[in-house]
């Protein structure tokens, strides 16, 4: 039975793809990212995360300080930044049958509440944040024991491939956005426990396993 249920942000709760943009730009034109363009990025991110960085020339130890680089980008955005439509609506039902929300992003605490205010959200009960976007899983464990909660009593909602394998990793069960940053077909990869196409299918989803 699930009684909490953990979202990730960025493309899966809110539409961010125009920060994403702007970050996209700054950091080809800050490393000169083997001069790929705009064009090739968007190419690229049909891959895993993993080979999409060794596309790109980026050893992964570098990824932690670009991270924290990125967030500070990110944060000029966030006026900019609204919810997936349909998901107020999803947020609200659940809310309502007393179904407990968390949210667990890469994305920095400080700028999670700065949109979810902008927005007049305010359905979390817990706001963390992941410093290492290839083990999530970690991130999700700590999270549980904080929230006294079982792995079987939890799932976890992304836009990624990496959020999926994460949870495979531990063990969580895992639902998939089709609105967000992956592909459908680098989503399915994963394999995850459902696959969303639209915000009432996850709220349908949800209530489902509440028995």
């Amino acid at each position: 039975m699930i009684e909490s249920v953990i979202f990730d942000f960025d493309g899966t709760l809110v539409d961010s793809s125009a920060a994403i943009d702007k970050l996209n730009t700054y950091f080809i034109r800050k490393y000169k990212i083997n001069n790929i363009g705009i064009e090739s990025i968007k190419k690229i991110n049909t891959l895993p995360l993993k080979q999409r960085f060794k596309k790109l020339g980026i050893p992964l130890y570098k990824i932690p300080l670009m991270s924290m680089e990125a967030l500070k980008v990110y944060s000029s955005s966030i006026g900019e930044i609204k919810l997936m439509e349909g998901i107020p609506e999803v947020l609200n039902k659940l809310a309502e049958h007393g179904i407990d929300l968390k949210i667990l992003s890469s994305n920095s605490v400080k700028n999670i509440r700065l949109v979810l205010q902008n927005n007049k959200i305010n359905f979390f009960s817990d706001i963390s944040s992941s410093s290492n976007v290839l083990k999530k899983d970690k991130a999700i464990i700590k999270l549980l024991k904080k929230s006294h909660l079982s792995k079987d009593s939890v799932v976890y909602i992304g836009d990624q491939l990496e959020d999926i394998i994460s949870c495979k990793r531990i063990q969580v069960k895992v639902v998939a956005v089709s609105w967000g940053y992956d592909s459908i077909d680098l989503l399915m990869q994963g394999k995850p426990d459902y696959l969303c196409r639209k915000p009432g299918d996850l709220y349908d989803y949800i209530i489902s396993k509440r028995t």
